[in-house]
């Protein structure tokens, strides 16, 4: 069994401009009905094989909201290692953006054979700090070498847009010019969008536990204080200088940029993406929440007579897409020169948000 769907994006281009864009997921939020009913163990083990996109993160927060709801306190060690898991994956995630998809949607060609490398580095990497520390230190030296071309310390300091730009654009590597290739839309000052990442935990458990398992539909719409949020690397990395910098120019490019700066923080563990946390908030109910490779991840699941009596996530997919979230305000009223150009647009608008599901987009003329 897979949960699939799709993020289906509809436009209209008039007047030099995008407008009239609607945003619409089709993924089924089946945890509940397919988890309600089970034990625990039942659920942990089927899990990891309703998602085909991120599944070692959905077993690792699922686990722990399983745990606060039982009231089993994992040891440190437990806790570290599922850390190492949502680190390592959200690492092989922004992988495989890097080298593959965004290279194959600019007309270049993906690097299967570092990716390959990469991801089994990272496969292997969670079972003990010190395999951790030695895949990092590897991957690293990948990075330095193939991805940016020079030591990854000068690249993470360069704390201006126009720094990062002209690294891309001089095209030392194939990711540079990947990026460069993102970068060649004029630039868009679109609508901001609140951005949610690591929430304190009053937030966490009133504005996100509590709903969900209150109101259902909550899962496919959430909302902060009545307003959509962004999550993921650039909601993680606003707080960059360079990342900033070019937030203000045109979030596509920001966002493509925020992924890899949040690449190589995760291998210098200095970002809270990997980061979890649990809460308890009544009797038999548990939640997490997981900052993975597409931003915030919440599961919470209420427990009664050891089976579950009610189980709900909120995915970044969900904040991310939002019909009226920040994809929509990314794209309404941006000025382009054709619809060669909305279409692009679009495309990477919704690549560089990065759904964990299919796209699908419309564009029609005025």
């Amino acid at each position: 069994m897979n949960v699939q769907g799709c993020v289906r994006i509809s436009a209209r281009h008039a007047d030099g401009r995008i407008s009239s864009v609607a945003v619409k997921s089709d993924r089924p939020l089946a945890a509940d009905r397919l988890l309600s009913g089970r034990t625990p163990d039942e659920a942990l083990a089927l899990l990891p094989n309703l998602y085909s996109v991120c599944g070692r993160s959905q077993a690792v927060v699922a686990a722990a909201a399983i745990d606060a709801a039982l009231g089993d306190a994992p040891g440190q060690a437990i806790h570290r290692r599922r850390e190492r898991e949502l680190a390592a994956e959200t690492a092989a995630e922004h992988a495989m953006r890097l080298l593959f998809d965004w290279p194959r949607l600019c007309g270049g060609e993906p690097d299967v054979a570092l990716l390959s490398r990469i991801r089994s580095l990272l496969t292997s990497a969670t079972v003990s700090e010190a395999s951790w520390g030695a895949a990092r230190d590897a991957l690293i030296g990948m990075t330095q070498a193939r991805i940016l071309g020079i030591e990854l310390d000068p690249w993470l300091e360069q704390f201006s847009a126009s720094e990062w730009l002209n690294w891309a654009r001089s095209g030392r590597t194939d990711v540079g010019r990947t990026l460069a290739a993102l970068s060649t839309l004029p630039g868009w000052l679109a609508e901001s969008t609140p951005v949610l990442s690591r929430p304190p935990h009053n937030l966490f458990v009133e504005g996100i536990v509590n709903r969900v398992l209150a109101d259902p539909g909550f899962a496919a719409a959430p909302e902060i204080d009545g307003e959509p949020a962004e999550c993921g690397p650039l909601a993680r990395g606003i707080e960059h200088p360079a990342v900033r910098d070019l937030a203000r120019h045109d979030l596509i490019v920001a966002r493509a940029f925020a992924r890899l700066a949040e690449f190589t923080q995760v291998l210098r563990e200095e970002t809270c993406a990997g980061r979890l946390e649990s809460a308890t908030p009544g009797p038999g109910v548990g939640a997490a929440m997981g900052e993975m490779a597409r931003g915030l991840l919440v599961h919470a699941v209420r427990i009664e007579d050891g089976r579950i009596s009610r189980y709900a996530i909120v995915a970044p997919t969900e904040w991310n897409f939002h019909p009226r979230g920040a994809l929509r305000r990314e794209l309404e009223g941006r000025p382009v020169r054709d619809a060669a150009e909305a279409q692009q647009a679009m495309t990477l608008a919704a690549a560089t948000l990065d759904p964990c599901v299919a796209i699908e987009t419309e564009l029609r003329d005025a």
